[in-house]
């Protein structure tokens, strides 16, 4: 999430991706580094034991709404 708002700060549009249960953890990290409106995504949990085609599917499945997300226009934080 540091990350994420670092970039946002510097004009350049991030969108984070989570596994949804760490969804709460997202929102308050992001609350904490002033930017609560930042943009993430979450996938279904767990992802550490997917093979490599699952993973790319998990990708594939999410990369509409990280374009939509990075295309909405700049996040208020």
């Amino acid at each position: 999430m540091c990350d994420l708002v670092h970039l946002e700060r510097r004009g350049i549009p991030a969108v984070g991706i989570a596994t949804a249960p760490f969804a709460d953890e997202a929102v308050a990290q992001a609350r904490l580094l002033g930017m609560p409106g930042a943009r993430v995504l979450y996938i279904p949990h767990p992802v550490q034991l997917l093979s490599a085609a699952e993973l790319s599917g998990r990708a594939d499945a999410v990369f509409p709404g990280v374009l939509a997300a990075l295309t909405a226009g700049p996040v208020a934080g």
